[in-house]
């Protein structure tokens, strides 16, 4: 102390050039400058946002949400917006997307338009955008399901060349992979047994808390009693064989009903002519959350012979309205309903339709016993394991720049 008071009042000369060398830092010994906060932040594409409304946007929807996460900028194509693009110009950016993804895996319209370079990590929330940008083994892409690759035939030819494409190049690059289901996951390393991701893991998408709570309202012209289908309506979803297995079922004669509501898929022209001709069956256009609530609460039963899903998300909102689930005994629907659920051939409208009537007829000490096991099934959709899978994920990317 006595050697610092004794500086007071000295004035100190400048240290020579031979000193400063020998008081100075080695170069090899400094410390890297810390980088800009506003740099260590992951980019978003949410381009699906321009046209998709179904699960996948709502994973999107729930994972921007996370206000911990410590995101970038949020891209629709190639412009960064503070919501979704609509209307008219969201119409058009989507179709030059379309045109470029189709150009970069197939020719075509725009493969001259040269891919965008994110400056920071990015996360593809659809492997369909993966083409519009140059992809890095520092970014990260959501996997829903590889259906046009295990499921061609559900798909036009053009789709299945273009997914066949582009998982091809993310098992080529190895970027961190995350995958909505074991099952998608399983069904990747299948296809791709080389690939090398950066990371890979399974976040399974949460319940959806906006459709437990709220108003319900009635639907018009619909009465209970009454079996549910929620999904998109087409070819793939199989309401055609399910449709035709509770015309086979009897439960009509006996007042049941059978309602079916959800957008437009290929092969919904089918799906409503075999309503039209089925006594007892509703096929309602995409309902609100409000009417979704009240078909949830008024239903017997919850009925998806899907022949392929990317998660199955209105199994896991059934389940959370104490509904009992009949659904495809393969692939992803047993891994999201678990053991409490009822099972059937998906292609053998014989076995849906005995299902469907143990559904109607299930006794209250086999429901409640059903139920007790979905509810634990039900625990790993909880909000907070979303939350921790992708805060894992965030923190994995950004170690690896």
């Amino acid at each position: 102390m006595s050697e610092i008071n004794a500086l007071h009042g000295v004035a100190l000369r400048p240290a020579n050039d031979i000193e400063q060398r020998l008081i100075s830092i080695p170069r090899e010994m400094e410390m890297p400058p810390l980088r800009p906060s506003h740099r260590q932040r992951v980019d978003v594409d949410f381009s699906l946002a321009i046209h998709n409304r179904t699960g996948k946007y709502f994973i999107g929807e729930e994972l921007l949400a996370i206000a911990e996460l410590p995101l970038g900028d949020i891209y629709y194509w190639r412009r960064k917006a503070e919501a979704p693009l609509d209307g008219f110009y969201g119409r058009v950016m989507g179709r030059l997307q379309h045109w470029q993804v189709l150009g970069k895996t197939s020719g075509g319209p725009l493969r001259w338009l040269p891919r965008r370079r994110p400056k920071r990590p990015l996360l593809h929330l659809d492997p369909f955008t993966v083409p519009t940008t140059v992809l890095r083994t520092r970014d990260a892409v959501l996997v829903h399901d590889l259906g046009p690759l295990t499921h061609p035939d559900l798909f036009p030819a053009d789709v299945a060349r273009v997914y066949s494409h582009i998982y091809g190049e993310i098992a080529k690059v190895g970027p961190h992979l995350v995958f909505v289901s074991q099952t998608s996951r399983n069904e990747f390393e299948a296809l791709f047994p080389d690939a090398n991701p950066a990371s890979a893991r399974v976040i399974h998408p949460p319940i959806r808390p906006g459709i437990g709570v709220g108003e319900a309202v009635a639907v018009a012209g619909v009465e209970p009693r009454f079996l549910l289908t929620v999904g998109s309506v087409g070819r793939r979803k199989n309401q055609t064989q399910s449709i035709a297995a509770y015309a086979r079922s009897g439960l009509a004669e006996r007042g049941v009903r059978y309602v079916i509501c959800g957008g437009k898929e290929p092969g919904h022209e089918e799906v409503r002519e075999a309503a039209a001709r089925t006594p007892g069956v509703h096929l309602l256009d995409y309902v609100t959350d409000a009417e979704l609530r009240w078909l949830y609460a008024q239903a017997s039963g919850f009925v998806l012979m899907s022949h392929l899903e990317g998660f199955g998300m209105p199994v896991s909102e059934a389940v959370r309205h104490r509904l009992i689930p009949l659904v495809s005994d393969d692939g992803v629907l047993c891994e999201v309903a678990g053991e409490g659920a009822l099972a059937a051939d998906p292609y053998d409208p014989a076995a849906i339709a005995r299902r469907m009537v143990d559904l109607v007829d299930m006794s209250a000490d086999e429901r409640r016993e059903r139920l007790a096991r979905l509810e634990v099934t039900m625990e790993r959709y909880d909000i907070a394991h979303f939350h921790k899978g992708w805060r894992a994920l965030f923190r994995d990317v950004l170690s690896s720049c």
